[in-house]
């Protein structure tokens, strides 16, 4: 099925090493990580790292400050986007993103207004159209608050890049032939944050 997510142009394409790294929390000492796959996905990010060691608790983090800075600026980015129902479409893809779906994608994002019914409604838009219910549902749930307050995350940004990659992979032919337009907008939020991130290499 990752054939079939790059055939039709929904896979995260990326090409650099060390947009993530794992650092303890009693020392800020930065591992290199590489991506290398053509789908990124959370293992890609972090490599064999994700774990306990030198005597604190690891924790998962922007590789540099540099691209800690790019992201959240693209997450403002996103936001502002959103709150303008102009959110671009991503690559051969030129039709527009419904307004409806940017509102309340919106609110899940940010965390403002009924998140909830917010996530629920991703979750039933992509299971609707043929995405699996666990994986539709892990996609949705990790979105809720990715981008509050022009603020990333780096963990669950990791963990939105995951969820999105493994309902691609798990999805048919006539999913990723036609995906919905929730799926449109999800891709087209990461991509903006991707690629401010790959942009600091």
């Amino acid at each position: 099925m990752r054939h079939l997510a790059f055939q039709f142009g929904l896979s995260l394409m990326v090409g650099v090493a060390g947009i993530l790294s794992m650092t303890t929390s009693s020392q800020a000492q930065p591992v290199l990580s590489d991506v290398t796959g053509n789908i990124i996905t959370t293992s890609d990010i972090v490599g064999d790292y994700f774990g306990r060691g030198g005597g604190g608790e690891l924790v998962l983090v922007f590789e540099t400050s540099e691209i800690r800075a790019n992201v959240f600026e693209a997450a403002g980015i996103v936001n502002e986007r959103l709150a303008q129902r102009n959110l671009p479409s991503v690559g051969n893809d030129t039709s527009p993103i419904p307004g409806f779906v940017l509102e309340n994608l919106v609110s899940v994002l940010t965390g403002t207004g009924n998140v909830e019914a917010g996530v629920s409604q991703i979750q039933n838009a992509l299971v609707n159209a043929g995405a699996n219910p666990t994986l539709a549902q892990n996609l949705a749930t990790s979105l809720s608050g990715l981008t509050a307050g022009g603020d990333v995350n780096a963990a669950q940004f990791a963990a939105v890049v995951e969820a999105y990659n493994a309902l691609i992979n798990a999805s048919s032919f006539e999913f990723l032939r036609e995906p919905p337009e929730e799926l449109r907008a999800i891709r087209s939020v990461l991509a903006i944050l991707l690629n401010a991130a790959l942009a600091s290499n």
